[in-house]
């Protein structure tokens, strides 16, 4: 295993305390365990569509794959942002 720092917002954590009051199960690992499933999934979508790694970022060879049942456009990613400013 392998450290590294990441930056987590503070609801996020609050979820994880609280969950682990209730099952003893730490945040370390809940967060460990949170990674290790999207990296198999990650490790599957490479399999399915034959993506080989290239120059740019392996995240931008997946443009195109996740199919949206709505084109409506959102503004999630702003709201996020927006958390992550305030002092």
């Amino acid at each position: 295993m392998k450290r590294y720092q990441v930056y987590l917002n503070s609801s996020s954590v609050s979820v994880l305390d609280e969950f682990e009051k209730y099952t003893s199960i730490s945040r370390s690992k809940l967060i460990r365990e949170a990674i290790d499933r999207l990296a198999q999934n990650l490790s599957k979508t490479f399999a399915d569509k034959n993506i080989e790694p290239q120059d740019k970022l392996i995240l931008d060879s997946l443009i195109g794959l996740i199919s949206s049942k709505s084109l409506r456009q959102t503004n999630h990613a702003l709201k996020d942002d927006r958390a992550y400013l305030v002092d």
